[in-house]
């Protein structure tokens, strides 16, 4: 017994390790098909829910405390983490342990199902990062992999991941069910494979040249602070000329790119009108407004009009300011719908979608990230162009500037902690189809996820009554 329990603890801290491998590096997230693996083949052996629970709590603790190290968090932000985490994975291990033996093919689907929904649950329930939380997130690392999200969002990708690892597990331990367990897996990977290929060979529409400019507030954009003249000059003006000799219609710049009071308001518009109207461009600028304690963006025409504002909606744990009311709107340029929105904004569907109902062709999404949260960062929004399908432009005041395509490609990125201010141009080309998940959401993969558990249950409820009643 003491051996079986130690093969379930070593089993939940390689799972957990292997689950994390890609939050780390994205190219890794493969190891997620293997990470659950082990402990399915436990189960399906000892049958022990207790034990694979126990498994749960080694996996949470190895998935969760190497990222929260690396990201040094706020204590009660990794304490509420490290909890509710490993609390989600011992849910899972259990959920392993009860419906993975009910049957070869249902219980599979059924445990994809189980963390189908616990995804959603972790995203939703306890929103530190929104969307960002998913245990698939790095995934986007792959995006012909992933299509599929369009319809099912981020968390769809974990019914896959665990459904073929369940019917991987069958067919090591029951050499009669093979057959079903391999057929089964085709038919699944074929399945994603035909909806993956037919979105990515989707004709684009039309494109639109786009550029975004950051820097790093703390001083080492060479020496330079945006709210003076000189930096103004080098890190805005500048950068702008040049997107707009290259064919840029709009300049974007990072979340909070400069700071600006009430009474200084006229001048601070006059320096971005002047540049808007001389290069004849679209800006879209973060900045707080210092005397309304709020962390904003505005649209400016290139006649130099400020056609609309919008406060972030979404602040990060500790974040200072207040909150805005999720008042989203849109510009159209040159045809195209383009909308914005801020930094943490975009791990919430409630506004990505929203611009998925609108038919927005480009989103636009001023940041400001710190070193160890970058990366994960953008591995997360490029979920929310592929779900969504619309190109992301990310100005970084901190962090990485970067163009997105609607298929969640990276077109080009500047990191700027390694390599200074400087900008990112591009055509970002548009598609106008709206996204299943756009319109309807997280609902249908939620009513599906529960009517695979369902099913598997009344299943086995009825397979109990006919051995009861032939006396097998």
């Amino acid at each position: 017994m003491r051996n079986s329990l130690h093969r379930y603890r070593l089993a939940g801290v390689a799972g957990g390790l292997l689950l994390g491998a890609g939050q780390f590096l994205g190219y890794l997230c493969v190891f997620q098909l293997i990470a659950l693996l082990p402990l399915m083949v436990f189960a399906l052996r000892d049958k022990r829910p207790r034990w694979a629970a126990l498994a749960g709590l080694y996996m949470g603790i190895a998935y969760t405390i190497p990222q929260m190290v690396y990201l040094r968090m706020p204590v009660p932000v990794t304490v509420i983490l490290l909890v509710w985490m490993t609390i989600h994975l011992m849910l899972l291990c259990m959920a392993i342990a009860y419906f993975l033996p009910r049957h070869v093919i249902l219980g599979p689907l059924a445990v994809g199902a189980v963390w189908t929904i616990l995804d959603w649950i972790n995203y939703t329930a306890v929103p530190v990062w929104g969307m960002a939380q998913s245990f698939a997130r790095s995934w986007t690392s792959y995006p012909f992999a992933i299509q599929f999200i369009s319809i099912t969002s981020i968390c769809g990708v974990l019914f896959i991941v665990a459904a073929l690892q369940g019917l991987i597990a069958h067919a090591i331990l029951h050499q009669s069910k093979r057959i079903p367990c391999i057929t089964a897996s085709i038919v699944l990977l074929v399945l994603i494979l035909s909806i993956d290929t037919i979105i990515w060979l989707e004709k684009p529409t039309d494109s639109l040249c786009i550029a975004a400019a950051g820097w790093v507030l703390d001083g080492r954009s060479e020496g330079l602070n945006p709210n003076e003249a000189e930096g103004f000059e080098k890190l805005f003006a500048e950068p702008a000329r040049e997107a707009a000799a290259q064919g840029a219609e709009i300049f974007t710049t990072g979340e909070m790119g400069f700071y600006i009071a009430g009474y200084e308001w006229d001048e601070w518009i006059d320096q971005f009108s002047a540049v808007a109207r001389e290069n004849n461009l679209w800006l879209v600028v973060g900045y707080f407004n210092i005397t309304l304690d709020e962390n904003r963006l505005f649209f400016m025409s290139p006649e130099g009009q400020i056609v609309h504002k919008y406060t972030k909606t979404h602040l990060t744990p500790f974040e200072p300011g207040h909150r805005g009311n999720g008042d989203l709107k849109t510009v159209e340029v040159d045809g195209l719908t383009i909308g914005a929105m801020i930094c943490q904004d975009d791990n919430f569907s409630q506004r990505t979608r929203y611009y998925g109902n609108l038919k927005a062709d480009i989103v636009l999404c001023p940041t400001q990230d710190w070193r160890t949260v970058k990366n994960a960062h953008l591995q997360a929004v490029r979920a929310r162009a592929i779900e969504c399908n619309y190109g992301i432009v990310r100005g970084a005041a901190c962090g990485i500037t970067a163009t997105i395509s609607a298929r969640g490609e990276v077109l080009s990125k500047l990191d700027h902690y390694k390599s200074g201010s400087g900008h990112v141009i591009e055509d970002i080309v548009v598609y106008k189809n709206r996204t299943f998940f756009s319109r309807f959401g997280h609902w249908p993969s939620l009513v599906g996820a529960g009517g695979c558990i369902g099913v598997c249950i009344i299943y086995r409820r009825i397979e109990k009554r006919r051995r009861w009643h032939t006396g097998v």
